[in-house]
């Protein structure tokens, strides 16, 4: 929008109205969480390591209570099973920076007040950014790689049942999504080498998970059924995060379709002349390279009696993110009169970051009859 030219006086031809004031914007962007809270871990310096060492269970023997010569041999070795040792290392950097003067810009201000509103408002955003980078990034690479990595658990669920209408069928297709994902979790409790990537002998429980749904899948049922679904005690609860992140890596270069709707990016970076963050669609008939895009499962909000719908079991504790340092620089120039700031920050590959330890799992919800 061009800057509105100002209003001649109605009685004085030679006067013009004045500016009464101006309202500076803050940044608008508030309360960003997602499944990737809790999950930093220590780390601080370029190329830091953070090791995760996972063994398995021993053997036992018939015993009958003697030393029978010969029946057992004092002298040997009972090494354990060969332990699985997992690296993750601090080996991405990003950089975000921004130019402000004291002089030129204040032109177009009324007063300084207001430019100095203005110039603090635009330093904010150096942190701001920052948190939309990582938020964008860490929940798109957590649920991409996620759903292409995790061990399906048991049959699908069935919602769909053609005897119940309404009120009814919500509530019924409620119910059932909460108790098969609970029995689905009562199977894990049980030792088992079925669930884990190492093959380990293990067992979890409900409370080590998120249960990752994308938003819309809810919806329907929360409002007829928040005893049954949300009773903190008993039932399973549910993370929503947005349906945009849900999809599968296109690991190979393509273009994107003249009507776009469901490739997106997967790392922050200009495609064509649109600067896209992790989750935003690509422009149409664009370029991209593999391993940086994504295409999404769904286009809209799904909801649990209209779409297949993929439901993540992720371990509280795996996807650790490691956060190197972050630190802000300022380089002043004399000639221009205006200062380059700088925010630099690390962290981990989070697309690469999944423990074999911990399962990680996923359900798939089935509407057909």
């Amino acid at each position: 929008m061009a800057y509105p030219t100002l209003n001649t006086n109605k009685v004085f031809s030679s006067l013009y109205n004045m500016i009464i004031s101006m309202q500076i914007f803050g940044t608008g962007i508030e309360n960003l969480s997602g499944i990737y809270s809790g999950r930093k871990v220590d780390g601080t310096l370029i190329g830091d390591t953070k090791l995760y060492v996972s063994s398995d269970v021993l053997k036992s023997y018939a015993w009958d209570g003697t030393d029978t010569p010969g029946a057992y041999n004092l002298l040997t070795v009972h090494r354990p099973p060969a332990p699985v040792q997992t690296a993750i290392v601090i080996d991405t950097y990003r950089q975000i920076p921004v130019t402000v003067d004291a002089y030129l810009t204040k032109q177009a201000f009324m007063d300084e007040g207001a430019f100095s509103q203005f110039n603090g408002v635009v330093l904010s955003w150096l942190s701001k950014t920052k948190e939309v980078y990582e938020h964008t990034k860490y929940t798109a690479d957590i649920t991409v790689t996620a759903q292409a990595e995790a061990t399906a658990l048991g049959s699908a669920i069935v919602l769909y049942n053609t005897d119940l209408t309404g009120y009814d069928l919500l509530r019924w297709q409620g119910q059932e999504l909460a108790r098969k994902i609970e029995d689905r979790l009562m199977e894990l409790t049980e030792p088992s080498r079925a669930y884990n990537d190492n093959s380990f002998l293990r067992t979890y429980s409900k409370e080590n998970f998120d249960i990752i749904v994308p938003i819309g899948v809810l919806s329907s049922i929360r409002k007829h059924d928040v005893p049954f679904l949300y009773n903190v005690d008993e039932k399973p609860i549910f993370k929503e995060i947005h349906w945009k992140y849900f999809g599968a890596k296109n690991a190979a270069p393509d273009t994107t379709a003249a009507s776009n709707t469901t490739v997106r990016a997967l790392v922050e970076k200009d495609f064509g002349s649109t600067h896209c963050f992790p989750g935003d669609l690509l422009p149409k008939s664009t370029a991209y390279a593999a391993n940086e895009t994504y295409t999404a499962s769904y286009t809209s909000a799904p909801s649990l009696g209209g779409n297949d719908v993929t439901i993540l079991l992720v371990h509280k504790q795996d996807f650790p993110i490691m956060s190197a340092f972050s630190v802000g620089t300022s380089f002043f120039n004399a000639r221009r009169l205006d200062m380059n700031h700088y925010l630099t920050f690390g962290h981990n590959n989070v697309q690469s970051a999944h423990i074999g330890e911990y399962a990680l799992l996923k359900i798939t919800t089935d509407v057909a009859a």
